[in-house]
């Protein structure tokens, strides 16, 4: 049975978004973090639908508009990608709310949007721009040496953002640049892999999804 999905795509300065504006699968009226775990346990081939191809693509992330739990707030925002669900997403509250606006369902002033990881304070400025206050980030651990198969052993920090991040330093033979993304990519993979292996998480055994190269 075919089901339409009202949707609408914007780009963050080159990232794009896709707004699911309705046509989501009903999650109750829990608490976001609920609303998101049952999203994740029960309906990831909805996920998958939306943010892999060929609908969409792996730089594409995902945001589900929900009711949120209090009339005083803009809505609820659940995010994924081409791989999971997400606890937070910058780019993505900002295509959100630029999303709204252009559909006429946000006017320019402060607006708050509940989201899996806390609520979130955005501004919609009357020239179009859009800030965003997201929760409190902090680092979690410092200069944690982590072994790396085939890498040898990386040191970096843990710290949370809404979701969880490894931030390490590049190998010397890979610097930052276009013709080494398929390399940087694989030693990412890696890393993460590497992490999970060895028990290195976040708070309450939290996956650290994120690598970060500097």
């Amino acid at each position: 049975m075919l089901k339409r999905v009202p949707f609408i795509d914007s780009h963050t300065g080159g990232e794009p978004t896709r707004l699911i504006l309705d046509g989501g699968p009903d999650l109750g009226r829990g608490t976001l973090a609920r609303r998101r775990e049952l999203f994740r346990s029960r309906h990831d081939r909805f996920r998958s639908s939306v943010a892999c191809e060929p609908r969409g693509s792996e730089i594409s992330v995902g945001a589900l508009l929900c009711e949120a739990s209090r009339p005083d707030r803009a809505g609820g925002l659940i995010f994924f990608n081409n791989v999971d669900t997400l606890g937070m997403c910058g780019h993505g509250t900002i295509g959100a709310v630029a999303s709204l606006a252009y559909l006429g369902r946000l006017r320019a002033g402060r607006h708050v949007f509940e989201t899996p990881v806390g609520e979130v304070v955005t501004e919609l400025h009357p020239d179009g721009r859009v800030s965003v206050a997201n929760v409190a980030s902090y680092r979690f651990r410092r200069q944690v040496r982590l072994g790396v198969d085939g890498y040898g052993t990386v040191e970096g920090d843990i710290a949370w953002g809404g979701n969880w991040f490894f931030i390490i330093p590049a190998p010397e033979r890979l610097p930052l640049t276009a013709a080494h993304v398929d390399a940087l990519t694989r030693f990412s993979l890696t890393v993460r892999a590497s992490l999970s292996d060895r028990g290195v998480h976040g708070v309450d055994g939290a996956e650290i999804d994120h690598i970060e190269l500097t």
